[in-house]
């Protein structure tokens, strides 16, 4: 995070331990590591979601999505039908069978001549009182049926709200008639399978499977009367369904990504086929995971329908750069520090050359019983002796952790608002060339009308 600080290994209350100052990738559709932090507090954001929701009275769907898929179809192919191409420099971004949902006079609602919405105009929005969803995506992959990506969507419904964008907010819960539920689920199953037909007939699910609808009741939790846990109709919390793709297994001889790579490590690392975790030749697994690469690359994991947050009071983002601050405020939560060693950057990139990471987080934590913080720092230097950067450690006490740490996150959020800051002087320069050329374009053809002379 700052190279002039290099990391702080430190020490908790608990006796565990824990990293400071190193910038994570923040990749969560390739990296086990960031992904498990992020999709576990991604988690409990949608869990106080839904929880929010449901002590106001509120209403709460898990919908999941899915298209027909066969081995020889591509993963991209399927990812743009459901959720959209990605916008190139050549080619504008197409929306796919998701976006579809919410568009359109049916679902909208039509203005009159006037601009007014009248109550015989509304659409089903209106009725079932639509306030917004969170949607995730997962792939699984399967030597005989092929990529299988799919939507979970937890759906907040019962709302009635006033105001646009920063300034919306709901102004009344109700239960959305039976009538009115039934006409949204047929809607959005007719939409579905349409726009799937429309992109590659044979991406057609069937009625049964295409989309499923689960309500979310609430229980009280018998150890605690005033907190609500939303659940399922099978039992299962909603959020972890939502969020962690990454501690599942994928049935029907499918496998996960992070299976792949598991299988991946094992066939490189010399462990026998027949011993390895999940499925397949190594150049079959290779294959897969590439192709995973490329088609997740520029798509968002899990999404909040927009200004969603505010209306529930859940503070955050879905940015990459919230994903790093996730990551960030995780690092920094493993309970009260008692001390620590600062490690140089060049010490630090030895430590990682050397494979000592996982032996120095062990000697900070104390596993001798002495946690001492002179100890500490002897049982440090003794490991990183290793890679001959012992003398890189410097000792630091609880406040001293502290301090640096907030130096650290301080010069971080310095350095993003300067590319901040540059990003917006370079597309203001970008527009004012566009709008220069432009100008330069309409007098060369006045010019050349005043002339009477041909355009090109």
């Amino acid at each position: 995070m700052d190279p002039a600080s290099g990391v702080i290994v430190a020490q908790t209350a608990a006796g565990t331990s824990v990293v400071l100052g190193l910038m994570r990738c923040g990749r969560i559709w390739l990296c086990p590591v960031c992904a498990a932090t992020i999709r576990h507090k991604r988690a409990e954001e949608i869990t106080t979601a839904v929880v929010e929701w449901v002590k106001r009275g509120g209403t709460a769907y898990l919908v999941t999505f899915t298209a027909r898929h066969g081995h020889t179809d591509r993963l991209a192919d399927l990812m743009d039908a459901l959720q959209g191409t990605r916008k190139t420099p050549d080619t504008p971004r197409r929306p796919g069978a998701y976006q579809r949902l919410i568009t359109g006079g049916t679902w909208a609602g039509r203005k009159a001549s006037d601009g007014d919405r009248h109550r015989d105009r509304e659409g089903i929005r209106d009725r079932i009182g639509y306030i917004g969803m969170i949607r995730a995506t997962e792939v699984t992959v399967g030597q005989v049926n092929g990529w299988h990506p799919h939507i979970h969507a937890i759906v907040f419904v019962g709302g009635r709200t006033e105001g646009e964008k920063a300034d919306k907010h709901v102004t009344e819960v109700f239960a959305p008639t039976d009538n009115a539920l039934a006409e949204w689920q047929g809607q959005w199953r007719s939409v579905w399978t349409g726009a799937l037909r429309k992109v590659n007939p044979d991406f057609t699910p069937d009625d049964r499977h295409g989309v499923d609808f689960k309500l979310l009741e609430t229980e009280r939790d018998a150890n605690d009367l005033a907190e609500y846990i939303a659940k399922t109709q099978d039992g299962k919390q909603p959020a972890m369904e939502l969020a962690r793709g990454d501690l599942k297994s994928a049935g029907h001889d499918n496998v996960t990504p992070f299976q792949l790579l598991g299988r991946i490590g094992d066939l490189t690392g010399g462990v026998p086929e027949d011993d390895a975790t999940g499925q397949g030749s190594l150049e079959w697994n290779l294959g897969r995971w590439h192709e995973y690469e490329r088609a997740t690359k520029g798509r968002r994991a899990i999404e909040w329908t927009r200004y969603l947050r505010q209306i529930l009071g859940i503070e955050g983002g879905d940015t990459e750069d919230d994903d790093l601050d996730l990551l960030l405020a995780a690092d920094a939560d493993g309970g009260e520090l008692r001390a620590g060693v600062a490690v140089t950057e060049d010490g630090w990139s030895a430590v990682s050359r050397r494979a000592l990471d996982l032996a120095t987080l062990e000697a900070a934590e104390g596993t001798d019983g002495n946690t001492d913080p002179e100890a500490l720092g002897s049982r440090v230097r003794e490991v990183l002796a290793h890679a001959d950067v012992a003398d890189t450690v410097v000792l630091l006490t609880s406040s001293e952790v502290a301090e640096a740490y907030t130096a650290m996150l301080e010069a971080l959020a310095l350095r993003r608002e300067e590319a901040a800051a540059r990003r917006h002087r370079e597309n203001d320069d970008q527009d004012d060339d566009a709008d220069r050329d432009d100008v330069q374009e309409r007098a060369r053809r006045h010019l050349a009308r005043r002339a009477g002379t041909p355009q090109e």
